[in-house]
């Protein structure tokens, strides 16, 4: 994947980071890490730089920063969509990923998210409602499919120009919104 600008990505990472889950939460100090996201992402950095001096062989330490960045990513996307579509089966998804998060390696991690993998397909339930839903689960998607930081990175910016964007209150009008279905085509399901 090509940037343009390179240079802006890898000196707003950590700050940018800390304002999507900002952004996503609408607070200033969201509950998501102990250690403050900040710190998150350059624990990852500094995981990153080290692998990269050992000739670019991830280990153990490498993964287990990825992974935890990854789902702080991950958060972001499903605590914004949590805010839009207000159900409890979604809330349920973000209680398993802060869940994982307190994980102390990436085995755990898969572990928490395999045991309570089938919550994830509750996140699908509502998406046709609401086209920034959707793109929000897009973007979730996205982030579990990444797998380099130049990924991640991609995935923060595009959240942080995504969320202001978002109109929180959507989910006050959407059944206002809703037209009915066609008979003929349900008939034809």
């Amino acid at each position: 994947m090509q940037y343009k600008h390179p240079v802006k990505y890898n000196l707003m990472s950590a700050k940018s980071f800390e304002m999507l889950l900002e952004l996503a939460f609408d607070t200033d100090k969201p509950a998501v890490y102990e250690e403050g996201a900040t710190s998150v992402y350059q624990q990852f950095e500094r995981a990153y730089k080290e692998a990269q001096k050992k000739g670019g062989k991830p280990s153990e330490e490498l993964n287990f920063r990825f992974e935890r960045l990854r789902l702080g990513v991950a958060i972001a996307f499903v605590k914004a969509f949590v805010r839009l579509a207000d159900n409890e089966k979604s809330k349920e998804v973000l209680d398993v990923l802060q869940e994982a998060i307190k994980a102390k390696n990436a085995r755990e991690i898969d572990k928490i998210i395999q045991k309570q993998i089938a919550k994830f397909d509750n996140l699908y339930h509502e998406i046709f409602v609401n086209e920034q839903r959707d793109y929000l689960l897009g973007m979730f998607e996205r982030t579990l499919d990444a797998a380099s930081k130049e990924e991640l990175d991609e995935l923060i910016f595009q959240g942080l120009e995504l969320l202001p964007e978002v109109d929180w209150d959507a989910k006050n009008h959407d059944e206002d919104d809703i037209e009915p279905l066609d008979e003929d085509f349900l008939k034809n399901l």
